[in-house]
């Protein structure tokens, strides 16, 4: 072979590879394979990051997470919504609600580990180790209402050491592109 020929057909390979390279997970939507069940994720390339609104004086964070997904298991596809909240919730807790532009979402009752959406792992990184999560099963419905989100939030009920108090973490949305663009994928 000639030199000319190996380096066209080392070129080849490399454009070729490179169409086959994930996305980075700071792209608006990534998709991935769960290694341990064989699924397909889509998901957002970091989830929704939502403020705490109000000063609790032994909170364990200020942040709360939601990012919607979807597992696609040999063409049987399933939306979900997770949602991270930094507390520390008895399983017997109410469970959070989800607001989208001041309305609260009518979901059922979550799961509390990532196995409810047929997963071994959670989609997105936990980013403390004591942070509860839960894992809402979803419609398009609600994948629509996400995309016109205007404003989002997640109400929790939070023990503290004085008894339990309703914490309430937003953000606005604004021009953030990554739940339209999820929604446009599904």
């Amino acid at each position: 072979m000639t030199r000319v020929a190996r380096l066209t057909a080392v070129s080849l390979a490399t454009i070729i590879l490179a169409g086959c390279a994930a996305l980075p997970d700071d792209a608006p939507v990534v998709e991935q394979l769960d290694t341990d069940t064989g699924a397909t994720v889509t998901r957002l390339g970091r989830p929704i990051e939502l403020y705490r609104e109000n000063f609790v004086q032994d909170a364990l964070g200020h942040f709360a997470f939601v990012g919607p997904f979807e597992v696609n298991q040999m063409g049987r596809r399933e939306l979900f919504l997770w949602v991270a909240a930094p507390i520390e919730s008895p399983p017997d807790a109410a469970p959070p609600t989800i607001e989208v532009n001041g309305k609260a979402l009518t979901l059922d009752a979550p799961g509390r580990a990532a196995d409810f959406a047929g997963l071994k792992n959670s989609p997105y990184k936990i980013p403390t180790p004591w942070i509860s999560m839960y894992y809402y099963k979803i419609d398009a419905g609600v994948v629509e209402a996400l995309r016109d989100a205007h404003d989002l939030a997640v109400r929790v009920a939070e023990p503290v050491r004085d008894g339990t108090v309703r914490t309430l973490f937003a953000t606005p949305v604004g021009d953030d592109p990554r739940l339209r663009d999820f929604a446009a994928r599904n």
